[in-house]
């Protein structure tokens, strides 16, 4: 699955490449025919690509199954009306071999586990699927069984109906049935080896993490290049950076001989913290404000802070339009804004400057995202707020109560400023993971006036742990707060978040910290984060936003073509062996039948035609006797035969069905749900309770009240009288059978996953995350998770590096150009 380097390309060996037929074109180009969303075409295969085309909703037959293609309306229609358009782009894939090959991106992939290479996806569907809903951008084809040919023509004549009719059934099918076995490879219940490991998932990702955990793993460079982080040598040299932790604030606004100067001496001087909110004091020319409101705006909370500062005794104050660095030297700047945590904890008293005392003002400066860091981190335990008029000290955990909203935050122990509150005056002690995100729920409640860049949130955050992260223009908010979780203790946050089942519209809704803020709540499966124990880590975040690189995480192979010929053994006892004798009994006593028959009948007949007077009395020959007993008792092993066969399609069943000790392991899907009766009946060809639903592995299942035993969902069996569940917008109704265990599972997504990556455990389960596919970018998907047997980590392969983008990625999924085939474009050019 790995992204293969676009210069490595090039130069290796097993490069079989060739440029799309448009790679000769320019950019913009390429540009303008895609913002016509023509489809591309191939003057010189033109008539074979309208034959191909991957969207054109008709038949074909390949590799020996009937499929309909995806229609393309349907699919534009499904993605919010985006067009679909033929990609010219050619994707590079290198596995996990290191082989490269070079594809176009037309409906949805996987990766092959015979072939290790990306391969179309076929879905094998329900027939109420096929007649009554299109597909996505998926091949698929009506679902069919690979029960043993002899055990579904011994149920097909053993099925109800009259009694006469049932016996000519069988009478029709045991000549059918013994010839059957007499073939070796028919004998379908007995299956003494097999692969007791799942389909493994040939994966690894090439792809270079933009934050890799070991600098080792590290593109080469990157450590050394200051201008990737967006700290420039100068500020690097002087130790200035937002890493460094000042013990002592870089310059102060101090008074000396009656005049307020700003120095940089700063050393043993005791100084107040200036907090105040742009909402009161416009400091900065705007479309509202102009240069002369700005600047008087400016002088006045000068004088403002300078008049309160003498009040509390002291002779020295920051504040940060004075002391930090003028926005022109960018990065020196930006330093100082988030080494302000530092300023605060050194500060004697924090000093809140507001026109009023009013609530309502109060609540206007605590809807600032900086006010957490500026109260919370106070050396006292009071915070001072003023007014013109009158000074008022109130409490951190009042503050929690008077200034902080939390808007639609839930009462209790969802209230984050109450927590963070109670948590920095010593009544409680957050855990690393609850104060990571306590704190992030808090920060993202309130405003950012004046981010500096789209990870700002992260870096506010940063200032209430430990470890501190360099800053990158280039992150967005997800991989800053993953990079910042990865530099701190915080309990393998991220690995946790891998395996949370949030709301769907949570994991779709594009916004980086919903991710995140979804950790402080209860998933899916009514689990906190603290609940579950990973069995994988991340070894650093990937280019892509949102997404991860894993290592350590056991993956396998969902088959969505098939039901494949399930192997399995069962106990072996004397009604078995009874079965078996009658079954294959009879056979023989034919056998012997027709031989003593064939054997002695042409004898008599041939002495009896003779012309030689010594046979002319062959009739009371003493052979006589001795060959019309022969004959009849052949004919009598005929008989016998007949009868004994007459039980063969029972035998069959008998023999076929029952109680299953081993199988061997699968995971198959299937679009639809099916009653498990039917379901049981298509892969092993009767129904004898093998399988069961599993009773807690999705928000689907359905329990026994008595015993831990999954029950048939209602809305399944009886579907006239019960109405389906509601889906998430976008999804369908998937089915996954896990012939190992036995199982079934239903489950929603909106696309059927082609790999279950098992990343931790919870509550006496496995949590695995089911993925797609995305051939653009060479990554995995997030689909959905669901939960497994402990059992099956034991069979279940170890991963290495895989690349897991837990968002949407809805846009890449409507063809549009990605990250590699734009590098491999330029590079064939």
């Amino acid at each position: 699955m790995g992204t293969a380097d676009p210069e490595s390309l090039s130069k290796s060996p097993n490069y079989r490449g060739k440029p799309a037929a448009s790679s000769t074109m320019t950019e913009k180009g390429d540009q303008a025919a895609i913002e016509q969303k023509q489809p591309y075409e191939n003057p010189k295969w033109a008539f074979w690509r309208r034959n191909k085309d991957p969207f054109s909703g008709k038949r074909y037959y390949e590799s020996g199954y009937l499929y309909r293609r995806p229609v393309r309306a349907y699919i534009e229609n499904e993605f919010q009306g985006q067009p679909i358009y033929d990609d010219p782009t050619e994707y590079p894939h290198r596995d996990i071999y290191g082989r490269v090959t070079i594809q176009k991106k037309d409906v949805l992939q996987y990766i092959s586990p015979t072939e290790s290479k990306p391969r179309p996806l076929l879905v094998q569907a329900t027939p109420e699927v096929i007649k009554n809903q299109p597909a996505g951008d998926w091949r698929r084809h009506q679902m069919d069984g690979q029960a043993p040919t002899v055990l579904r023509i011994s149920e097909w004549s053993l099925a109800n109906g009259n009694i006469c009719l049932r016996w000519l059934r069988v009478i029709v099918v045991v000549p059918v049935i013994l010839i059957l076995l007499a073939v070796p490879l028919s004998k379908a219940w007995d299956h003494t080896e097999f692969d007791d490991s799942y389909t493994e998932f040939p994966s690894y990702t090439w792809d270079y993490p933009k934050h890799a955990r070991n600098r080792l793993d590290a593109r080469p460079g990157r450590e050394s290049n200051a201008e990737n982080y967006g700290i420039k040598s100068r500020v690097r040299s002087t130790g200035l950076t937002n890493k460094v932790r000042l013990l002592r604030p870089r310059l102060l606004m101090v008074l000396k001989r009656g005049i307020w100067d700003l120095t940089s001496e700063t050393s043993r001087i005791p100084y107040v913290f200036i907090s105040f909110t742009a909402m009161h004091f416009p400091l900065r020319r705007s479309a509202t404000v102009s240069a002369g409101e700005a600047a008087a705006a400016r002088d006045r909370l000068e004088a403002f802070a300078q008049e309160k500062t003498r009040e509390a005794g002291m002779k020295a104050y920051w504040v940060d339009f004075r002391c930090c660095a003028p926005d022109e030297d960018q990065e020196l700047h930006t330093a100082d804004v988030h080494r302000m945590c530092d300023v605060i904890r050194s500060a004697e008293k924090i000093l809140v400057l507001l026109p009023e005392l009013s609530r309502q003002r109060k609540l206007e400066w605590g809807a600032r995202m900086w006010t957490l860091p500026e109260a919370l981190l106070a050396r006292r335990q009071e915070i001072t707020f003023c007014s013109p008029s009158e000074t008022k000290t109130i409490s951190k955990l009042a503050i929690a109560e008077q200034v902080w909203d939390d808007g639609d935050a839930m009462e209790g122990d969802h209230q984050p400023t109450r927590l963070l509150a109670e948590h920095y005056s010593n009544v409680l002690t957050l855990g690393r993971l609850e104060l990571f995100t306590v704190a992030l729920k808090a920060l993202t409640n309130r405003t950012q006036n004046g981010a500096f860049s789209h990870g700002d949130v992260a870096y506010a955050l940063m200032g209430l742990l430990h470890h501190r992260i360099e800053l990158d223009r280039s992150d967005s908010l997800f991989q800053a707060l993953a990079k910042l979780s990865l530099a701190n203790d915080s309990d393998r946050l991220i690995e946790r978040m891998v395996c949370m089942f949030p709301d769907t519209q949570i994991q779709h809704s594009g916004k980086d910290h919903n991710l995140f803020l979804a950790l402080t709540e209860p998933d899916q499966y009514h689990t906190q984060l603290w609940d579950i124990e990973p069995l994988c880590q991340v070894a650093g975040v990937a280019v892509q936003d949102q997404t991860l690189i894993l290592d350590s995480c056991h993956g396998v192979s969902i088959r969505w073509k098939a039901f494949p010929q399930i192997k399995y053994k069962r106990p072996y006892g004397f009604p078995e062996l009874v079965a078996e004798f009658f079954l294959r009994s009879g056979l023989y006593w034919c056998a012997a039948g027709l031989s003593l028959i064939i054997i002695f009948g042409s004898d008599y007949s041939t002495k009896a035609n003779s012309l030689d007077p010594e046979w002319a009395d062959f009739e009371y020959s003493k052979d006589w006797d001795r060959d019309v007993g022969l004959i009849a008792f052949g004919i009598v092993s005929i008989l016998l035969a007949f009868l004994l066969s007459m039980r063969a399609p029972a035998a069959v069943r008998r023999l076929a069905g029952g109680h299953v000790m081993q199988s061997a392991p699968w995971l198959v899907g299937f679009e639809g749900v099916m009653p498990v009766a039917e379901l049981e009946t298509l892969i092993f060809g009767n129904y004898e309770r093998r399988l069961t639903y599993d009773p807690s592995s999705t928000p689907f299942c359905e329990r026994d009240p008595d015993e831990r035993i999954g029950v048939e969902p209602r809305w399944i069996s009886n579907p006239s009288t019960h109405a389906r569940p509601t889906l998430p917008k976008g999804h369908r109704l998937f089915t996954l059978v896990d012939t190992g265990n036995l199982t079934v599972s239903v489950f929603s997504a909106r696309r059927p996953p082609s790999v279950a990556l098992v990343c931790g455990r919870e509550g006496g389960m496995l949590r695995a995350v089911l993925c797609h596919y995305e051939r653009s970018d060479n990554c995995l998907y997030k689909e959905t998770v669901v939960r497994m047997d402990s059992m099956t980590l034991n069979q279940a392969k170890c991963l290495s590096w895989v690349k897991v983008g837990l968002g949407d990625n809805r846009d890449r999924l409507v063809h549009g150009q990605g990250r590699q085939g734009r590098v491999h474009q330029r590079m064939v050019q």
